[in-house]
């Protein structure tokens, strides 16, 4: 079964931070979390996956006030993330 999600473990000022996107699809959202507590959400929808018609959703957020971005990029079965932390790209953990 795929993941529902994805984890980034980032050092901001000094400071660790975990930011996780979980995947709901019966809800058909998603949750972007910075050390558990929610920052934002998009939507995940079957019917948009692989149809360009719908943008690809982005999250904008801050850890520790510097700027992030969550990039979601839908597939035909599972999403993939990216995520920017003062515009450079954050490899993820590993599972």
């Amino acid at each position: 079964m795929p993941r529902m999600g994805k984890s980034w473990t980032v050092r901001v000022r000094g400071r660790k931070h975990t930011v996780e996107v979980k995947r709901k699809p019966w809800l058909a959202i998603g949750v972007v979390e910075v050390d558990g507590e929610r920052v934002g959400m998009f939507p995940a929808k079957a019917l948009s996956i692989g149809i360009s018609l719908f943008p690809k959703p982005e999250v904008n957020f801050e850890v520790s006030g510097v700027p992030c971005v969550l990039k979601v990029q839908p597939g035909m079965f599972t999403y993939d993330y990216e995520l920017y932390v003062d515009e450079k790209l954050v490899e993820p953990d590993v599972v």
